[in-house]
């Protein structure tokens, strides 16, 4: 193989690492596919709601060039508050939305703001489809791509995303992007709503999520419930990017076994020990959520009431 293929091969797999699902059309032809989207069944919502466990659902939005986009409005935290609908909206990429889609998010959704935790690479290569009217924000969880671990061993995917979620929480550029994600939560006017997403919708902006939950006063098991449901969402997409990696794989004349495919699935995935993995960097820095809210992120007691007070209703 000459050195150009083998340099395009490796930016393909490293394009599916962390839910950096960019289009890669022109990376390798064994490696092309067809983006398609999938509609799935909403998950069902338990009929009662029961003390300190999720309560309400939230809402799938079917779009042509998302396929993990969701409206948290209709989530009810352990005191009895719901979120407001069509205020808080979490991805995956922006960057195939169809005009129905741009219309559908700014008419139906009131999104008025787009925070983008991709990488500067990522945003360049695979820009955001720009809505008119919608304000967009960079704010990168992380400065560049990790360096590729070697997937012939076993585990290498798991503690890939395992070391990931570690590091969106403790270094400094982590922290500052999503301290930028809740400054425009704080400023959005209480009639719209603020999209974030990265790639795939799953990990980075699953952390988002888990942060923005906290904050208002979701618990652990509700927040785990929510992260989860990517799965579903991109069984069609992780499907496609696995025949994707498999083929570059191969390109480099390497052997395709079962570890090397569990690892693809778990990067492509979400499991519960990525999210604990989070949780877990949290406790072991801030002693708690809430102590990593405030030190963490520079949250103050004030600005987490004017939060709930936003997008939460009233407890009855």
């Amino acid at each position: 193989m000459n050195k150009r293929l083998s340099t395009l091969v490796t930016a393909l797999l490293l394009t599916t690492t962390l839910g950096w699902q960019q289009p890669l059309s022109t990376i390798t032809a064994a490696a092309k596919t067809t983006q398609t989207t999938k509609t799935t069944k909403k998950a069902k919502a338990p009929k009662h709601a029961k003390a300190k466990t999720v309560a309400g659902k939230s809402t799938h939005i079917k779009l042509q060039g998302a396929s993990n986009a969701r409206d948290l409005g209709g989530y009810v935290n352990q005191n009895g508050q719901k979120i407001k609908v069509h205020r808080l909206i979490r991805s995956n990429g922006l960057s195939t939305l169809s005009k129905s889609d741009q219309k559908k998010l700014v008419k139906t959704y009131h999104v008025a703001t787009d925070v983008d935790l991709r990488t500067i690479v990522e945003q360049q290569k695979s820009p955001d489809v720009q809505i008119k009217g919608v304000k967009l924000v960079k704010a990168n969880v992380f400065k560049a791509f990790p360096a590729f671990p070697d997937f012939s061993k076993k585990n290498a995917g798991d503690k890939m995303m395992k070391k990931s979620y570690h590091d969106a929480i403790t270094t400094a550029q982590g922290r500052k992007a999503y301290k930028s994600l809740f400054h425009q939560l704080l400023k959005n006017p209480k009639n719209k709503a603020v999209l974030w997403h990265c790639s795939a919708g799953k990990d980075r902006a699953g952390m988002g999520t888990a942060l923005v939950l906290s904050a208002l006063n979701f618990n652990r098991k509700a927040i785990t419930k929510d992260y989860l449901k990517s799965n579903t969402y991109l069984t069609k997409t992780n499907a496609e990017n696995l025949q994707k990696q498999e083929a570059g794989w191969k390109a480099q004349g390497k052997a395709l076994t079962p570890t090397v495919i569990a690892n693809f699935k778990d990067q492509n995935g979400v499991k519960k020990s990525y999210i604990d993995t989070m949780y877990k960097a949290i406790n072991t820095k801030y002693g708690s959520m809430d102590n990593f809210l405030h030190k963490g992120l520079g949250l103050s007691n004030t600005q987490l009431k004017q939060l709930r007070n936003n997008y939460l209703t009233p407890a009855k």
